[in-house]
């Protein structure tokens, strides 16, 4: 009797983050103990990591960030409210906490992942497999609703 198949994918997130870390990530998905990786557009290595995909055929995934590092949309100023004075990300708890505080304008989440996602395009030459989220932000209330589409 044949059971429903079950299909273990396992996901090397924040994949750009740094060239160290991407080089685990690739021997771990070349040793077949990875399934794809998630990559984070803004982070240090992005642009070589891209290329490592792209060498070794490994699925990649947006890994959508909110909290860490600079933004990808240009528009985004010191005066977004994503960004703390030094034109960062509030980080996790910041921008949890500014969320739920209702000072997260809603449309400059849209764009600026709507910016990531353009620039997985250009960076990877292609769709994401799928779409995360760094510190897990696509699951909070609002993120959520405010999609790619």
């Amino acid at each position: 009797m044949s059971g429903p198949r079950v299909r273990l994918v396992v996901t090397g997130d924040d994949f750009g983050y740094c060239p160290r870390r991407d080089r685990g990530m690739v021997e771990a998905f070349v040793a077949g103990a990875l399934s794809e990786v998630s990559l984070l557009v803004n982070g240090a290595a992005a642009s070589s990591a891209a290329q490592l995909a792209r060498r070794h055929r490994i699925p990649a995934g947006l890994h959508a960030n909110l909290s860490e590092g600079r933004p990808v949309s240009l528009s985004a100023g010191s005066g977004a409210s994503l960004l703390g004075p030094s034109g960062c990300f509030l980080g996790k708890t910041g921008f949890r906490e500014a969320l739920a505080a209702g000072q997260v304008v809603l449309p400059e989440v849209r764009e600026e992942l709507r910016a990531q996602l353009s620039r997985f395009r250009d960076l990877v030459g292609r769709e994401p497999t799928h779409v995360d989220g760094h510190q897990h932000v696509h699951v909070l209330p609002g993120v959520r609703t405010h999609s790619l589409a």
